[in-house]
């Protein structure tokens, strides 16, 4: 059984300016290193947390996953709104396609407005 996820509310920024952890070195994975699905987010976690928008590595890291998680749902928002414009082809096989592909894009899109909903809750705890 998998550990539940801690929630909790995320602290306010401090008026001192970004956080000491800004100013030290992130060691990045070997580009050969596939064991860690965070890998992808290296590199926009540490933009974040050298700009002092994310007080620790694991917000920067969680920062980094919601912007790609907005991106996709734009990306998603925008395939399903062509589906659901598309008029009949007169197919019935590319017709019947077509409207399994909005039915499943819709359920992805709910699905990806869930996740984000959830982690805009939720903050990363080191």
């Amino acid at each position: 059984m998998r550990p539940r996820a801690k929630c909790v509310r995320p602290r306010a920024r401090s008026a001192e300016g970004p956080s000491p952890v800004t100013r030290t070195v992130i060691p990045f994975r070997r580009r050969g290193d596939k064991a860690s699905a965070l890998a992808t987010f290296d590199a926009p976690a540490a933009e974040l947390l050298a700009d002092g928008r994310a007080a620790t590595l694991s917000a920067a890291q969680f920062g980094a996953i919601l912007t790609r998680l907005r991106a996709q749902r734009d990306e998603l928002g925008a395939i399903f709104a062509d589906l659901e414009t598309r008029a009949p082809s007169g197919d019935t096989r590319l017709d019947t396609i077509n409207a399994d592909l909005s039915v499943e894009a819709s359920k992805g899109l709910a699905h990806i407005d869930w996740l984000i909903q959830h982690a805009e809750t939720c903050a990363v705890t080191p």
